[in-house]
């Protein structure tokens, strides 16, 4: 980094306790880093929009009651730490897609799907596993772990 600096970019990026503890690894790597910028967490409200934002770039609907569940799982979410925040917003989208799929091919299984069917994500679609947010014990090996 110091023999290329006019020519070099490093970023490192993460959440900011764990950034603290990289960068205290070495004194001499804080010095070198130049700027640091801190990116608050998104808000319930932002990460809605954040999702109606996917949903329309993927050519899907979402009605008002099935944003109304999402704003209720990520006001959750944002009361964890290390949530994700766009990641999980893309996460919940991702698996409510799956999750619809699976429901129109049980539902409308040997008949024919409408786009409009197609296009249109159902409240239900949103009983997610992103949604679930709490950690389970479990056992792995001979230890307990928080998944």
């Amino acid at each position: 980094m110091e023999n290329h600096r006019s020519d070099v970019i490093v970023i490192f990026a993460g959440y900011p306790e764990k950034m603290k503890q990289f960068l205290n690894r070495n004194e001499g790597l804080r010095s070198r880093i130049a700027f640091h910028l801190d990116f608050p967490d998104y808000n319930e409200t932002e990460m809605v929009e954040i999702l109606k934002l996917m949903v329309r770039e993927k050519g899907y609907l979402c009605s008002d009651v099935a944003l109304e569940k999402c704003r209720g799982i990520f006001a959750k979410a944002v009361l964890q730490e290390e949530f994700g925040n766009g990641r999980y917003v893309r996460n919940v989208l991702e698996q409510a897609m799956m999750k619809q799929s699976r429901r129109l091919m049980s539902a409308m299984a040997g008949k024919n799907i409408s786009k409009e069917q197609i296009q249109q994500l159902l409240p239900e679609d949103f009983d997610v596993a992103a949604g679930n947010i709490e950690k389970k014990r479990v056992r792995i090996g001979y230890d307990l772990c928080n998944v």
